[in-house]
């Protein structure tokens, strides 16, 4: 017979209980137990059936940085996000996802752990027709925050309108594809070039394209 999981708890060590307790306070957790030793201490906490467990020692663990990440649901996710930009934590805005149609949102908590937030059910003021939209784009829109991020870029799109016309919009991302080529284009070119061009895909700003990463990886 299949196991049945009943319960779980998320564990992480910290290095600051106090600031820590702080933190998810904020996102909607309460203490429930707590305890401490000469060399370590811990802290149970609560919201809802949802448990999370944290632990300290002293001196702190060697812990090798991993990829970790919490992601909490929520009724209402911009009456949270204004509890945390109130207190002072940089939000970071990820827009619509199909897995959360309320809104997407990303904090870091005082250890550096990437805390996602989401909103499964779409707010009665977004209209249906804006999900689509807004996912076909989230990756286009996570490159280009990273290009402006380093700086931005301030040329123009490099891909030509109908009738061989120059476009006039400022390049916001780079599409590279198979035969070696790259080119920077705005938003609408670029989501255009991934539907219609082979191959294609988005690449960092360095990047000539599949084959010259081929030939790099051959060397």
């Amino acid at each position: 017979m299949r196991p049945v999981v009943e319960s779980m708890v998320a564990v992480t060590y910290v290095r600051d209980i106090d600031a820590s307790r702080a933190f998810y306070e904020l996102l909607g957790f309460s203490e429930q137990r707590a305890g401490q030793a000469r060399n370590s201490a811990w802290l149970a906490l609560y919201s809802g059936k949802q448990r999370l467990l944290l632990t300290a020692t002293s001196p702190p663990l060697d812990i090798p940085r991993l990829p970790l990440a919490f992601y909490f649901f929520y009724p209402d996710l911009e009456s949270v996000l204004a509890v945390l930009e109130a207190n002072g934590v940089p939000v970071t805005r990820l827009g619509h996802a199909p897995h959360a149609l309320g809104g997407e949102a990303k904090v870091s908590d005082p250890d550096g752990n990437t805390v996602l937030l989401g909103q499964p059910v779409r707010s009665p003021s977004r209209p249906a027709a804006e999900d689509e939209e807004e996912s076909r784009f989230s990756l286009l829109r996570e490159a280009a925050a990273l290009v402006e991020a380093r700086g931005g870029i301030t040329a123009d799109c490099q891909v030509a309108e109908t009738g061989a016309q120059p476009c006039t919009r400022q390049a916001e991302v780079r599409i590279a594809d198979n035969t070696g080529s790259a080119i920077w284009a705005c938003m609408p070119h670029a989501e255009e070039i991934l539907v219609m061009v082979p191959g294609a895909f988005v690449a960092a700003e360095q990047d000539q394209g599949i084959a010259a990463y081929l030939v790099r990886r051959r060397g």
